[in-house]
């Protein structure tokens, strides 16, 4: 009995080790398409000791639904919640992935997709796809513009990123966020939202319709390294969300070149090995000296010896 609870310890340690390595899932994490049009979730992923693969769909307000999965090996595909009945997603396996196939897409198909690795009773999840909604040209109501830092960036600076966002005068007011994706997290997480306001925008008519110019700013004092990532504006308006083409934030990490703490250590450090390399020095040089030295004492100590016995 307590052989088989030892097992079981060891296998989920074992498991929970292997599955929080980052290189063990990959996804995509943003996906633009239009209505109508076929779309490919890629998803790659380790073949080490996993048991099955699943995909899921998270939408908005609702609970996740899986939507197939597969045992590893197996080659086959078990749809579930009524997926297989809709003709429209299709998944392909191979060495190393699992991936999602969703075609003539429509309205409820824009969601979240999770890519999952279950090994032993351990299952762990993909950073996730968001799949967002791209209107064509002939219909575009909302254009959001994000601006590139050119600058760069160290721990400690502070940076003011831009969204400029023109869009169409809709009933009722329009909120923005700001989301950013790093390696760290799962999934882009919601850092900051605010809903609009009437002094943050200026209203210009042309041909006949009304659209609205604004321009929102989101400031980060004392970065650190753990801030940096892609950060995305998004706006709701008009019963939709519109993302704009993110801006990337790299923070070099300067800190141990330029700590004075580091620096002081490092010289004395320097110093104290060429201070102990001069020594070493000077101490081989008096061994060879007296090296050299010590056969000739006593030679002439042999010598005056016999000299004084005769």
């Amino acid at each position: 009995m307590k052989f088989r609870v030892l097992s079981t310890l060891f296998l989920l340690t074992f498991a929970n080790g292997i599955c929080e390595s980052e290189d063990f899932i990959h996804q995509r994490p943003l996906l633009v398409a239009e209505f109508g049009s076929s779309v490919i979730l890629p998803c790659s992923h380790s073949d080490d000791f996993i048991n099955s693969v699943s995909w899921y769909k998270h939408s908005f307000g609702k609970k996740p639904l899986l939507i197939a999965y597969s045992e590893h090996g197996s080659g086959s595909i078990t749809y579930q919640n009524g997926f297989n009945n809709l003709n429209k997603y299709h998944i392909r396996t191979g060495n190393g992935c699992f991936n999602l196939t969703i075609i003539h897409l429509e309205e409820y198909d824009f969601a979240t997709y999770y890519c999952a690795v279950r090994f032993f009773n351990i299952v762990k999840f993909g950073e996730g796809t968001i799949l967002l909604h791209k209107e064509s040209d002939e219909i575009r109501s909302t254009t959001v513009l994000q601006q590139p830092v050119s600058d760069r960036l160290h721990p400690g600076d502070s940076v003011t990123l831009q969204c400029s966002v023109i869009s169409q005068i809709c009933a009722g007011e329009y909120s923005v966020y700001w989301f950013r994706h790093s390696s760290g997290h799962s999934h882009p997480g919601l850092i900051y939202t605010r809903d609009n306001r009437s002094d943050q925008c200026i209203e210009k008519s042309e041909n006949g319709s009304s659209a609205q110019s604004c321009v929102y700013s989101l400031s980060q004092t004392e970065l650190k390294p753990s801030d940096a990532g892609v950060y995305y504006c998004a706006v709701a308006t008009c019963g939709k969300i519109h993302f704009g083409n993110g801006t990337k934030l790299i923070i070099e990490d300067l800190q141990f070149m330029w700590n004075p703490i580091t620096l002081v250590l490092a010289t004395l450090n320097i110093m104290t090995m060429i201070v102990i390399t001069i020594l070493l020095i000077v101490i081989q040089k008096i061994h060879i000296r007296d090296t050299l030295n010590h056969p000739r004492n006593q030679w002439k100590k042999v010598i005056t010896f016999s000299f004084l016995t005769v």
